[in-house]
C-alpha cells in the first residue's frame, strides 16, 4: 500500500532517491541493533526502536533542510537560522525526553520523571548532535559537488569567453587586410590611371577632367576615418558620381546607367569604400553599352537612417575579369560588415537570367 503511493506521488527521480536513503537507512539501523546486542546481548521491543529512530531521523532531515536556509538563501538567514537551530534542539530533547518517559520502564507511583529525564539528558543530547553531524556532512558531500560542477561550468563558460574574444580579433584582423587590400589594390584605378597616362600625352580635356576626377578619389581612398572607424556617407557618395564620370571618359562606347539618389546623405556615417567597391564591381562585370537594358544605380537613405544600395545590370558575355577577383571583393566587403554592423545588414544578390541584381541594406 505505501509503496503504491510512493510510486503515484513521486517522480522517477524522487522515487529513485527514496529508495536509495531507505536502503541507506536501514543498513544504517542493522548495523546500530546489531551493535547493541552484540554488547547487551537482547533488545528492546520493535516499535521502541520505530518510534526513537524516527525522532532521529526526523531530526537529520530537518537539520538539512534548516542547512539549506541558512546557507543557500540571503545572508540575514544565518541569524535566523541558528535561532532556528536551537528551537530544533529544544523540540528535539522535548520530544525524545516525553519518549523516554513512556516507552520506558519506569517505576510504580514513586516514581520521578524529573529524575528519569536527567538521567537521560546526557544521552540525548549526545544523540541530537551525532544525527545532526551525520546531517551535516551529508550536506556538505552534496553542496561540495555541486560548488564543483559551478566551479567546472564557470570555467567552461571562461573558456567560451576567450574563444569567442580570439575569434572576433581573427575577424578583425581578417577586416583591417580586407580594408587595406582595397585601399592599396583597387582595380578601377590601374585601369584609369593608364587610360590618363595616354590621354595625357596629346594634352586633352578628357584626359584632364579626369586626372582631376581621379585625384578626388585617391585623395578620398587615403583619407583617415575617424575613431569610429567610418567617414561621411555624402563624402562616398561623391565619389561614386566621380567613378561614373571616370568610366564615361574611359569607354569610346556610351555607358548607359541610370543613377538615383534620395535622401540626406550628409546627416551619417559609413565605413569607407563599401558603396564605393560595389559601384567598381558594376563597371567590372556588368554590360553597360545596351541601350535597351541600361544599368541601374539606386541609393537612398530614409529618415531613420536606413540605407538601401541596389545595382542592376546586364552580365558581360565574355568576362575579362576572373570570377575568384568578384567573389573576393564581395568576400572582403561582408568581412567588413560583418565587424562593423553585424546583424544590422542584408547583402543580397541575385542573378534572374541575364541580368545581375545587387541589394544592400544597412542601418547606420
Amino acid at each position: 500500500m505505501i509503496i503504491n503511493f510512493i510510486k503515484a506521488k513521486l517522480s522517477p527521480i524522487a522515487r529513485k532517491l527514496f529508495v536509495v536513503h531507505a536502503t541507506c537507512w536501514i543498513l544504517f539501523i542493522t548495523y546500530e541493533l546489531t551493535f547493541v546486542y552484540y554488547h547487551l546481548g537482547a533488545l528492546e521491543r520493535p516499535y521502541i526502536y520505530m518510534v526513537f529512530y524516527s525522532i532521529n531521523v526526523a531530526l537529520f532531515y530537518f537539520h538539512i533542510r534548516l542547512l539549506n536556509f541558512a546557507f543557500t538563501g540571503p545572508k540575514s538567514s544565518y541569524i535566523r537560522g541558528f535561532l532556528l537551530f536551537l528551537v530544533i534542539i529544544v523540540l528535539y530533547l522535548l520530544i525524545k525526553g516525553i519518549a523516554d518517559i513512556f516507552l520506558g520502564n519506569p517505576q510504580p507511583m514513586q516514581y520521578d520523571s524529573h529524575i528519569f529525564i536527567r538521567a537521560f539528558f546526557p544521552r540525548n543530547l549526545a544523540r541530537a548532535f551525532y544525527f545532526i553531524l551525520l546531517a551535516t556532512f551529508y550536506w556538505s558531500a552534496r553542496h561540495i559537488a555541486h560548488f564543483r560542477r559551478q566551479a567546472l561550468e564557470a570555467e567552461k563558460r571562461q573558456l567560451i569567453i576567450e574563444k569567442d574574444n580570439a575569434e572576433l580579433e581573427a575577424q578583425l584582423t581578417k577586416s583591417r587586410n580586407a580594408y587595406l587590400q582595397q585601399q592599396i589594390n583597387p582595380h578601377m584605378l590601374f585601369n584609369a590611371l593608364n587610360f590618363v597616362y595616354n590621354s595625357a600625352q596629346k594634352y586633352s580635356d578628357d584626359a584632364a577632367n579626369c586626372i582631376w576626377l581621379l585625384s578626388e578619389i585617391m585623395r578620398f581612398s587615403l583619407e583617415e576615418a575617424g575613431l569610429d572607424g567610418k567617414i561621411k556617407l555624402d563624402r562616398e557618395v561623391e565619389q561614386i558620381e566621380n567613378l561614373i564620370a571616370i568610366n564615361r571618359y574611359r569607354f569610346k562606347e556610351p555607358l548607359y546607367l541610370k543613377l538615383e539618389m534620395h535622401g540626406d546623405f550628409s546627416r551619417c556615417k559609413i565605413i569607407p569604400l563599401i558603396l564605393l567597391t560595389l559601384t567598381e564591381n558594376l563597371f567590372k562585370h556588368g554590360n553597360l553599352t545596351e541601350v535597351t537594358s541600361p544599368a541601374v544605380l539606386k541609393l537612398t537613405i530614409n529618415e531613420s537612417g536606413q540605407l538601401t544600395f541596389y545595382s542592376r545590370n546586364l552580365k558581360k558575355t565574355k568576362n575579362e575579369h576572373p570570377r575568384q577577383r568578384k567573389a573576393l571583393g564581395l568576400q572582403n566587403i561582408r568581412l567588413r560588415m560583418d565587424s562593423f554592423y553585424k546583424d544590422n545588414y542584408k547583402l543580397k544578390i541575385n542573378e534572374p537570367g541575364e541580368f545581375y541584381e545587387l541589394t544592400l541594406t544597412l542601418k547606420l
